[in-house]
């Protein structure tokens, strides 16, 4: 008998103790939703590119050998952008300034529109007889006035397969 009592007293006391901690999570709100279309259009300095190497990474290659900051490499830090809404929201214009010819991997001018490729935002540049599309980084609210591209390099073998990638990392000019 003293068994099934202090069984149902230790009960009562683990279930007690169970419901009084458990207390109601209250979170911020979340604010305002963020438009990547409206918070692309501006002018954007670059100031800093990256190269990944994923090929190093999938091997486990030392780190120095799977990320290159090659911002000095190259006048990489008098590159600016600007983004022109066309009006939809959803396409427009752009256009690179590049005065020291740095490498860009893009078309220098063109048209630009977003498109979802079965998750993230991407961008589709379309300039002077050549496309390439660009994946958003990283998201940023719009308050911090910052933009990261991703541009892939990839080979094919049959399925697509990028091996190395560059993180283009702007700030609103």
């Amino acid at each position: 008998m003293k068994t099934i009592i202090t069984t149902c007293l230790t009960a009562f006391i683990v279930l007690t103790l169970f419901t009084v901690s458990c207390k109601k999570i209250s979170y911020s709100d979340v604010g305002e939703s963020i438009s990547l279309q409206k918070n692309l259009a501006g002018n954007w300095k670059l100031d800093s590119i990256i190269q990944f190497d994923q090929t190093a990474v999938d091997k486990g290659f030392p780190a120095f050998v799977q990320r290159l900051n090659i911002t000095s490499l190259f006048p990489y830090s008098t590159v600016t952008v600007k983004f022109i809404d066309g009006g939809s929201g959803t396409a427009g214009t752009y256009a690179f300034t590049n005065p020291g010819n740095a490498p860009l991997f893009v078309a220098p001018s063109g048209n630009y529109s977003f498109f979802d490729n079965g998750g993230s935002e991407r961008l589709k540049f379309a300039g002077a007889n050549r496309a390439d599309s660009i994946d958003f980084a990283k998201a940023y609210r719009a308050s911090d006035n910052k933009l990261a591209l991703r541009y892939n390099r990839a080979f094919f073998t049959g399925s697509k397969k990028v091996f190395v990638y560059y993180d283009f990392n702007f700030s609103r000019n």
